[in-house]
């Protein structure tokens, strides 16, 4: 059997897409099925990654988030017929129009709607609802998501929940120097992490002031970049938070962080949170969650209130600071919470979503058999 993934960033690039992508591609080609990847990148090349090929096509230009290139076209009119099957990972436009062109086998890896675009979405829906008619199968990452997409309303016949998964293979722990130097200063302290691009959605605002109502033995470490990260600070100063809130910037290894905190908290406001990836990695270490009731967001998918960590209403920094210190002074709750998380994380390792992909893909070549 012979894949091709469509998908946007090129490694070593990681998002939580991109993360999630190339360990479902290294798993296929572990099991024998070449599982290729075609993306935007910065020059025109073939290479490998971690035990799976792909080709990079220079973007040309960027519309309201979306790549554009000529050579990605051109490169998949000139491969696809190497193919059984085509994988497009979405929202991907371009990917997703060329795949209208070419009599192959179509799955949609549903990971987000478009939600932002407001505009140019209305546009882009003709081609859309043709994309999704095409597609044999339609994967979307958690079944809160798919009863709550009006994009893919209609289409539920076709579409199976398959989450999102991690290789916990490739999980390495090393010592981060920024790490050891704000040890120092926490003292003992309870650590709540954050990760993610500081942009709107992520809410970490909130997350922020919620730090005035924390106990006093506790911090909150913020760990990522964007162009949040000015107004960001200086809702910490202004807050007089600098000592019980850090922001840290991109750190070298997530891992051995998460592996540090002592409870992992994603404060996002809107639907753009489509899954939460890091909540995953964060249940491989058995880490408490807190997360935010985001109508259709599968954060809450992941995050199982009262069984693997707590739900809070969004934009509350109140109801934030609660959680955190309702888990933090319950040594039982937190105990519980933490064994949960562990076992709920079995449902997300790769080798799991990997074998139901693969099985998918099965059915998918049967059924255009016949």
């Amino acid at each position: 059997m012979k894949v091709l993934h469509l998908g946007k960033l090129c490694p070593p690039k990681e998002g939580g897409i991109e993360i999630f992508s190339y360990d479902l591609l290294k798993y296929l080609n572990s099991q024998g099925i070449r599982a290729d990847l075609l993306c935007f990148g910065e020059e025109n090349r073939e290479d490998e990654y971690q035990g799976f090929k792909y080709y990079e096509c220079k973007e040309h230009i960027r519309i309201s988030s979306a790549p554009l290139s000529y050579n990605f076209a051109k490169k998949f009119f000139e491969i696809y017929k190497n193919y059984d099957l085509i994988h497009v990972h979405s929202p991907n436009p371009l990917a997703e129009f060329v795949s209208l062109f070419v009599n192959k086998p179509l799955i949609i890896h549903w990971h987000s709607d478009i939600v932002k675009q407001k505009i140019l979405y209305k546009f882009y829906r003709p081609i859309q609802v043709v994309v999704l008619k095409k597609a044999k199968k339609i994967v979307c990452t958690s079944p809160n998501y798919l009863e709550s997409s009006a994009q893919l309303k209609g289409f539920k016949d076709r579409a199976v929940v398959v989450p999102s998964g991690v290789d916990t293979r490739k999980i390495t722990l090393s010592e981060d120097q920024k790490l050891d130097s704000l040890r120092e200063n926490f003292k003992g302290k309870k650590i709540v992490l954050s990760i993610g691009r500081l942009v709107e959605y992520k809410g970490f605002e909130y997350l922020i002031l919620a730090g005035k109502y924390l106990r006093e033995n506790v911090v909150i470490v913020i760990a990522g970049c964007g162009p949040l990260y000015s107004k960001l600070t200086e809702l910490i100063e202004s807050n007089g938070l600098s000592d019980r809130v850090f922001l840290i910037g991109r750190v070298e290894n997530v891992y051995q962080w998460i592996k540090e905190c002592d409870i992992f908290c994603l404060p996002s406001v809107s639907r753009n949170e489509a899954f939460g990836l890091v909540l995953v990695e964060a249940l491989f270490f058995g880490k408490p969650l807190v997360t935010t009731a985001v109508e259709g967001s599968g954060m809450n998918f992941v995050n199982l209130n009262g069984k693997t960590g707590l739900v809070v209403a969004p934009k509350n920094p109140r109801a934030l600071a609660d959680a955190i210190n309702e888990i933090l002074s319950d040594n039982e709750l937190y105990s519980r919470f933490s064994i949960n998380a562990k076992e709920r994380f079995k449902e997300f390792d790769i080798q799991n979503v990997g074998c139901k992909i693969l099985n998918l893909y099965n059915e998918v070549l049967s059924i255009d058999k016949r």
